[in-house]
């Protein structure tokens, strides 16, 4: 989430109230599941439907030529937004959903592709097409956004807090009350909603997508997990968020998907706020600052052979997850201003890798070329790429 004011007393709070408002509704009770609270009874829904729809297109395409896998893994994984957001989820096919889907994907693909006003900003005021498009989308995600708000506005009720976006309307309301919170304009605190809407899916989806391109390129690792997931949870139930520390083998393989691909290779900028010496170096105060984060995961001191794909060097000798090590894989960002998401978004990865690998054994399509390479975006999705798809039991 990027809390575009500067640091200081409004962002710590604008962080502090999106924290709270992500703790306090994503734990809150489950509606009429088993769950053990309402984040985990969505994304295990989200999980299970998706799998129902991936059957389906399998059903329909030939086996030759499989399916592209990233429709169905980017809208459930826009779907547990929505729920936590506003509430409601949508159909697969319900095309307001679906634009506003689209609507994002081009928004994070103009913001990667940058403009010389990112660098001289004096060209903020000459014609620029790719500025005035990325502008237009996100009017359109705004307008989006700012409906939904607006419903809920005109249907709040404070003693029934349905959903964040209600959350945040229950402080606006409290606001005069709290001095503290008085320092947060009413736009900051509906910017927080588009800030968890924005950032909530698109590092998870990335993430499913690499996932699925390394299992069927590497089968002999997708038989572990499927050995584990029988082990440890068995044909009678679904996965849950409490079976992930029994599963290491998952995890070191969700964390060396999340090394090798370094699909997230910079963090969003940043600015120093003081003169600083980091290694020697002078960096002045506003000065714009990145994490090279896959230098970090990719540097030979630290792990050796990097370019290599080896979920087992994140576990130990008795087979256990090695947490020195996986420390040191970042994805999230590092320090204060790292992914406030980054928690959720593992447990969600979990969920649904395990989920679909739970009910599905999934394949590459013969004679397709795997290439693990990316398309340059702010999250580095891989090529497209096509699976087969077999029911386990």
């Amino acid at each position: 989430m990027t809390f575009s004011e500067k640091y200081g007393p409004a962002w710590l709070l604008h962080k502090k109230l999106c924290k709270n408002a992500l703790r306090s509704f994503s734990y809150a009770e489950p509606r009429g599941s088993g769950a053990t609270c309402l984040l985990e009874e969505q994304v295990c829904a989200e999980a299970a439907e998706m799998v129902g729809v991936i059957r389906e297109q399998a059903a329909k395409n030939c086996e030759m030529t499989g399916i592209d896998p990233a429709i169905s893994l980017v809208t459930s994984v826009a779907n547990v937004v929505c729920a936590l957001c506003f509430g409601r989820r949508y159909d697969h096919n319900d095309k307001e959903f679906l634009t506003i889907v689209n609507i994002n994907n081009e928004v994070l693909k103009l913001f990667a592709a940058g403009t010389l006003a990112d660098f001289f900003p004096v060209f903020r005021y000459f014609p620029n097409p790719s500025l005035r498009k990325m502008v237009q989308y996100i009017h359109r995600m705004n307008g989006f956004m700012e409906q939904k708000i607006e419903e809920h506005i005109n249907t709040f009720d404070k003693n029934c807090i349905r959903d964040i976006t209600d959350a945040l309307i229950a402080l606006c309301e409290d606001r005069e009350e709290n001095r503290d919170t008085s320092l947060l304009t009413n736009s900051q605190v509906i910017r927080t909603v588009i800030d968890i809407f924005g950032a909530g899916f698109d590092t998870v989806i990335a993430g499913l997508q690499w996932s699925l391109l390394y299992l069927i390129k590497f089968p002999n690792i997708q038989d572990k997990i499927q050995q584990e997931i029988d082990e440890h949870i068995g044909s009678a139930r679904l996965p849950q968020f409490s079976d992930k520390p029994n599963m290491p083998f998952t995890e070191a393989f969700i964390y060396e998907v999340f090394r090798h691909s370094s699909y997230v290779p910079f963090t969003i900028p940043h600015c120093t706020t003081r003169d600083t010496i980091l290694n020697g170096y002078f960096i002045p105060k506003d000065t714009c600052v990145f994490i090279n984060q896959y230098q970090v995961n990719h540097d030979v001191h630290l792990w050796g052979n990097p370019e290599e794909f080896q979920p087992h060097r994140f576990l130990g000798l008795s087979g256990q997850l090695n947490k020195e090590l996986t420390e040191k894989v970042l994805i999230f960002g590092l320090g204060k201003r790292h992914c406030l998401g980054d928690g959720f978004a593992r447990l969600e990865m979990f969920v649904f890798l395990t989920t679909l690998l739970h009910a599905l054994r999934i394949e590459k399509v013969p004679g397709q070329e795997l290439d693990l390479s990316a398309d340059f975006s702010l999250t580095m999705k891989p090529h497209p790429y096509r699976i087969s798809v077999s029911d386990r039991f």
